[in-house]
């Protein structure tokens, strides 16, 4: 489960340790109407692609890592090609993303439980777009195209 994050105010998801350095996991985010200054209720759906620094945790907790997340938004305002009202290159389409990240998770075995673990996560993310607006103009500023994601993560057995 996610916070935030560029896949939606809340995102729940599942996924597959392949090896100790790669981990797919699809997500479903939701942003309802009012949350994030949007007016309009966005579903994201993310393939997050995560792959570890190390094969096992610094000081047996921690695991630093990096990534990059397939977004696909749906709202009444994403479109997958630009309609024919714009010129062309006026905007960038805005369905499908990419969000490079990196974080870190502490993570802790369980036992006696349906879990092996659990970790709780804090990542940094940012869509293509919005990259690209910051290194291009001086109105984006690097910092504004930066989100927050904070989330747990429960290991199954």
């Amino acid at each position: 489960m996610q916070f935030a994050g560029s896949i939606g105010f809340m995102s729940v998801g599942f996924g597959y340790e392949i090896g100790q350095i790669y981990q797919p996991a699809l997500f479903i985010g939701y942003v309802g109407p009012y949350w994030g200054g949007s007016l309009n209720r966005v579903v994201t759906v993310s393939m997050k692609n995560t792959f570890r620094f190390t094969r096992q945790p610094v000081c047996n907790y921690f695991m630093p890592y990096g990534g990059l997340s397939i977004n696909w938004g749906n709202t009444n305002n994403t479109f997958k090609t630009l309609p024919d009202y714009y010129p062309d290159k006026y905007y960038f389409q805005n369905m499908v993303h990419f969000a490079p990240f990196i974080g870190g998770e502490v993570k802790f075995k369980l036992k006696g439980t349906y879990f092996k673990g659990m970790g709780v996560y804090a990542e940094l993310s940012a869509f293509d777009a919005y990259l690209l607006e910051a290194i291009r103009t001086k109105y984006v500023k690097p910092h504004m195209a930066l989100s927050l994601a904070v989330g747990v993560t429960l290991y199954l057995k």
